[in-house]
């Protein structure tokens, strides 16, 4: 298997997401189905197990372009002029990160390079994001570096295919994120990595595709199959007080008009709450109402025991 990092116009250990079996010309020699291709990108999804339609991605005749999922699509930002301007400093304004923590996904991908150079690196819920090394980007919505379109219920990939996998802020967005880390341990390699950033502490976003948040153990516990090389808080009890004052001044209002204004208005009123993360970010009770976690592990035989995943609990003692 080449090392070189897979995309548009790059050969790339695709497989049937339905059987699971290696991928000729797009062609699932089992099942006989054909998968489709737009400018390049794959298109790979379980026909019968996903949300996402194969048809949302095509070109449909009298429309200039495509978009994927309607609800992803939605995010897109089609403004121009002040409108645009506006969007683009209030996304970066709820984009910035988080004012104080110790690791990261660049200090997993270091760890992860380090120990082998030339890995392999599964990226799910791609969106914009880049990492170093050969690296497969998958999403459900087109974007900048996706090699191809995948639900990560059913990944469209051979067993033991990969050295690491990410996926940062993406298992909130899936109906079973038990299901989908189970398809992250098929597809690595025997002591393959893994690193997640999972909410706890979060509003909903991403509309209708919002689903779930865990606690500190219970990430733990999803990934109970891996040993844990760190855990921690993405972002601490500060950041999750500013999100819901946020939200909170934005209910005032369902008119888009009000709600547009009431949420900057939030933004800017609870923009100096983030800040106290530095306060708390070394307290206990920073891990009972942090924004969210994460976990970056290794793949190990056997499971981690619910008596032995209890005695990690790290919140407050009273």
């Amino acid at each position: 298997m080449s090392d070189a990092a897979p995309g548009p116009g790059h050969p790339a250990p695709y497989a049937c997401p339905v059987h699971k079996t290696a991928l000729a010309d797009w062609h699932c020699a089992q099942c006989g189905r054909s998968y489709p291709t737009v400018d390049g990108i794959p298109i790979l999804l379980h026909h019968s197990n996903s949300v996402f339609r194969e048809a949302d991605y095509l070109p449909r005749q009298g429309r200039g372009g495509y978009d994927g999922a309607s609800g992803y699509a939605g995010s897109l930002d089609r403004s121009s002029g002040l409108r645009r301007l506006y969007r683009r400093a209030v996304i970066r304004l709820m984009d910035a990160g988080a004012p104080r923590r110790d690791f990261g996904l660049a200090d997993a991908l270091a760890a992860i390079l380090r120990e082998q150079p030339q890995a392999r690196i599964l990226v799910i819920g791609a969106g914009e994001r880049t990492v170093a090394g050969g690296a497969v980007y998958t999403d459900v919505a087109f974007g900048k570096h996706v090699s191809c379109i995948a639900d990560a219920h059913d990944l469209p990939f051979e067993a033991a295919s990969f050295d690491a996998c990410v996926a940062c802020a993406v298992l909130e967005h899936v109906l079973d994120p038990y299901r989908c880390v189970d398809e992250i341990r098929r597809v690595l390699r025997p002591g393959g990595y893994v690193y997640a950033e999972t909410p706890f502490m979060q509003p909903v976003h991403m509309r209708e595709y919002d689903f779930t948040r865990f606690t500190h153990l219970g990430h733990r516990r999803l990934f109970r199959h891996f040993a844990e090389l760190r855990s921690g808080t993405t972002a601490g009890t500060g950041v999750s007080a500013g999100q819901m004052l946020r939200y909170a001044l934005a209910a005032l209002s369902d008119r888009p008009g009000p709600r547009r204004w009431l949420k900057l208005a939030g933004l800017l009123a609870a923009w100096p709450l983030r800040w106290l993360d530095y306060a708390v970010h070394a307290k206990r009770g920073n891990y009972d109402a942090a924004s969210g976690f994460y976990f970056f592990g290794r793949l190990q035989g056997e499971p981690l025991s619910d008596q032995e995943l209890l005695r990690g609990f790290r919140g407050s003692v009273c």
